[in-house]
């Protein structure tokens, strides 16, 4: 799975993004031009500070440098036709020659495009993907999810605060389910 840029912002999504991911719930591929192009935007808009920021993307690098794509695999195949946007051929290129199945994003009409979708990537919302993950791995997810919200310590953040969290950040259906199978 290839996660574009803005749904690595905010955090929150990021966070648990990753977590699933340790927990190996999916595999996440990514490019340098993505950590990049999240350590821009996440200082620019003041929600980490350069140290911060730098902090988590060397730990991106360090536990899951296996699932980078090579530059050289992409971006010669970089064209116009991948997406209306060119700050967004990137990744298209990416995602193509980088063997994604499916691209998070929450721009869809910049990735959603003919030769994405020829490729046999599907292209979805982090809410989409989570909810899917939560109906195929409900057990896994809630434990992944779990942890997530026991490994916050600044502040200390309950499930519920975390599912409430998880819902403002973007993945509102996600965190109904959840919340749902919490309280069983």
């Amino acid at each position: 799975m290839f996660i574009d840029t803005n749904e690595l912002f905010p955090f929150t999504i990021m966070d648990l993004l990753l977590t699933f991911a340790e927990d190996f719930l999916f595999t996440w591929v990514w490019t340098d031009e993505i950590l990049d192009e999240w350590e821009e935007v996440i200082i620019r808009e003041g929600k980490r500070t350069p140290e911060s920021a730098a902090s988590v993307i060397n730990a991106v690098r360090t536990y899951f440098g296996d699932d980078r794509i090579d530059p050289a695999t992409y971006r010669h195949a970089i064209t116009d036709d991948l997406s209306p946007d060119p700050d967004d051929r990137v990744h298209a290129a990416a995602a193509i020659h980088g063997n994604a199945d499916v691209v998070l994003t929450r721009n869809l009409k910049h990735l959603r495009t003919e030769p994405v979708m020829a490729a046999g990537i599907e292209v979805i919302t982090s809410d989409e993907f989570l909810c899917a993950l939560l109906d195929d791995h409900p057990g896994a997810v809630i434990e992944s999810f779990m942890r997530a919200a026991a490994g916050r310590q600044s502040p200390p953040t309950t499930p519920t605060q975390l599912a409430q969290h998880i819902a403002a950040a973007g993945a509102p259906e996600f965190a109904e389910r959840l919340q749902a199978l919490l309280a069983r």
